[in-house]
């Protein structure tokens, strides 16, 4: 059922789609549209995990490999996330999921073949423009497909762990190559399989259908009506259930760019402001893990670099298994408490971290990192369940795209600094700045979310989007 109102639209197929139980359709959905996050982890993983070959290779200095294999990277990132995410608001979901895996797939077969610093600079920028607009859009539609109740298990799962799993299996990937082959065609190799995973995942994508909620808001009722009913006409016969009816819900209408933004940065701003803040405090510590730890372990503890990527592969195994811990947590205790546990307690392990570690074997090092990463990906993963919930259908993924751009900014500061406070011998207490003010950036999240946080446990998307009970914003 679905009816205009001056301004809104009155349908019965958003609070359907909500109370749909899980089935295999939805698990399609979380396994394709999360195989972006799942390339993202893993082409990233591949910039720390064969950036010692490249530089080598390239005859890159240590700033000009960070700089290529991440700050490029995330330059790149923050442009397309606010350009496209806004796209994906202005013209639908499927369109750019479509796109963003396509000019991902272009920028994993361009960066084979780098030559130079520049040249490798400029195709991982143009991976991560695609990466930025696959979470915008990605994730925005990730939500809108969920049902309420276990929306931040699965949008945690599809982000996050599927995330940092491409992380680990690309550090695998890496030591494999580059142990195996010669220098020069070693690192290639392993960015061959990037463009071989993002093709895979652009051709299964163009059988996915676009959101119902985007349908809604622009409009388009009779074809979001027709979607949810094929959705539920499949469950209720493959389950062998009859689905209970539900009460019409009335929505807004979508508005134009210069209205989308004006609602984010007016009567949004406190949410976009925790959004940004959230972002950018994770995006440091995480993205230092591929752009400084391969340089602490092989210029501090002088690991060999060709043995980095399984280093690196046991961290972020940490880090996916506390992404499905936290992410199970979202549903049960809350956004606000697990988000603030996870920020807490990643900020207070990295400042211990720092004073201990010369007080420890190396490998006891390393383990501490994996109890450090459990924290600290589960941060940079829970978080975009809260952001995308906390925005309107209208502009869910601009104001995920403009946070995403800004906390991009941690990782283009942070690594470059961090690594200009690195040592280039052991020494006690040598890396204590690094840990410490990675600590210092965490528990900034943690306090903002305190502060500004706000609670939208198994609430609809139109619920936790609206700033009042009852209040019609989606």
């Amino acid at each position: 059922m679905a009816d205009k109102q001056p301004g809104t639209y009155t349908t019965d197929s958003l609070p359907r789609l909500d109370r749909l139980p899980w089935s295999s359709w939805h698990l399609k959905m979380l396994l394709i549209l999360g195989g972006g996050m799942l390339f993202e982890g893993f082409t990233l993983g591949l910039g720390g995990g064969t950036i010692s070959s490249i530089g080598k290779v390239l005859d890159l200095t240590s700033i000009e490999g960070s700089v290529g294999a991440t700050s490029a990277f995330l330059v790149g990132e923050l442009v397309g996330a606010i350009y496209l995410g806004n796209l994906s608001d202005k013209i639908g979901r499927r369109p750019l999921f479509i796109a963003s895996m396509a000019i991902i797939l272009a920028g994993a077969l361009l960066t084979i073949a780098s030559f130079n610093f520049i040249s490798f600079a400029f195709f991982r920028a143009l991976t991560g423009f695609g990466v930025g607009g696959e979470f915008g859009a990605t994730i925005a539609a990730l939500q809108e497909f969920m049902p309420s109740k276990t929306r931040g298990l699965y949008t945690g799962t599809g982000n996050a762990v599927l995330y940092d799993l491409g992380g680990v299996v690309a550090s695998l990937v890496a030591y494999v190559a580059i142990s195996a082959l010669p220098l020069n065609v070693g690192w290639r190799v392993a960015f061959a399989t990037a463009a071989i995973l993002a093709a895979v995942i652009l051709v299964a994508r163009f059988g996915l259908p676009e959101s119902p909620r985007f349908l809604v808001a622009h409009g388009k009722s009779a074809e979001a009506e027709k979607m949810v009913s094929g959705i539920e006409s499949r469950i209720e016969k493959s389950q062998s259930i009859k689905l209970p009816p539900v009460q019409p819900i009335t929505v807004m209408a979508a508005g134009g760019t210069k209205e989308r933004f004006g609602t984010l940065f007016g009567k949004y701003k406190k949410r976009l402001t925790l959004a940004w803040i959230l972002n950018f405090t994770e995006t440091w510590p995480y993205y230092a893990a591929f752009g400084v730890l391969p340089f602490i372990f092989t210029k501090v503890f002088k690991y060999p670099g060709a043995n980095v990527g399984l280093l690196l592969a046991a961290i972020t195994a940490g880090g996916v298994l506390g992404v499905f811990v936290m992410s199970y947590l979202l549903d049960t205790l809350g956004r606000r408490p697990v988000i603030t546990i996870s920020y807490g307690i990643a900020g207070i392990m990295w400042v211990i971290v720092g004073v201990i570690y010369s007080f420890v074997p190396f490998y006891g090092f390393i383990g501490l990192l994996v109890i450090v990463y459990f924290f600290t990906y589960s941060a940079a993963g829970i978080l975009y369940v809260q952001i995308g919930e906390m925005f309107p259908t209208e502009s869910r993924s601009s104001g995920l795209g403009t946070a995403i751009g800004f906390g991009r900014l941690g990782g283009i500061i942070g690594s470059p600094l961090l690594l200009l406070l690195l040592p280039s011998t052991p020494g006690t207490f040598n890396l204590l700045p690094i840990f410490l003010i990675t600590g210092v950036v965490m528990l900034v999240g943690a306090l903002s979310e305190i502060v500004l946080g706000p609670e939208m446990k198994k609430k609809s998307l139109e619920e936790a989007s609206a700033l009042k009970p009852g209040e019609i914003v989606d």
